[in-house]
């Protein structure tokens, strides 16, 4: 059996923490895998420690990897063939380049097998917006 919800957050924080919205997706399914799933360029889903500090290590290594202001050619809008108000945001992408879009994650009688520290998150890379999250349960049998 295969069960699928697709949910949307607005990335009001640049680490929002999945794992509320999945547990209750996944509380009565039984044994089986969980994904989590983004549909977007510019975001990531990541299991990370939630500790505050290091969010904003991880922030600081993002910006220090891929700086937001560059020479990149995505970013030159009067050469595109894109509406004059697009988003200026290669280093968004750039950025996506070293971070999954997907987590899959074991389920044991409907609770995800996580570590003590792990969170599962949606890392926005882009301004705040509207983000889709597909969350797919398959289920395992015995």
């Amino acid at each position: 059996m295969t069960d699928r919800k697709i949910i949307t957050i607005n990335t009001n924080k640049q680490f929002i923490s999945l794992n509320k919205y999945i547990e209750e997706f996944i509380k009565d399914k039984g044994d089986g895998i969980v994904n989590i799933f983004t549909r977007h360029t510019t975001c990531a889903i990541k299991i990370i420690e939630g500790e505050l500090l290091l969010l904003a290590d991880i922030n600081n290594f993002l910006q220090n990897l891929v700086p937001e202001k560059n020479n990149y050619m995505h970013d030159k809008i009067e050469i595109r063939q894109v509406p004059v108000n697009e988003r200026v945001n290669a280093h968004s992408h750039l950025r996506q380049l070293i971070l999954p879009t997907s987590e899959t994650i074991p389920v044991e009688k409907g609770k995800m097998m996580l570590g003590k520290w792990q969170t599962v998150y949606l890392i926005e890379l882009d301004p705040i917006r509207d983000r889709e999250v597909v969350l797919t349960f398959i289920k395992m049998y015995n």
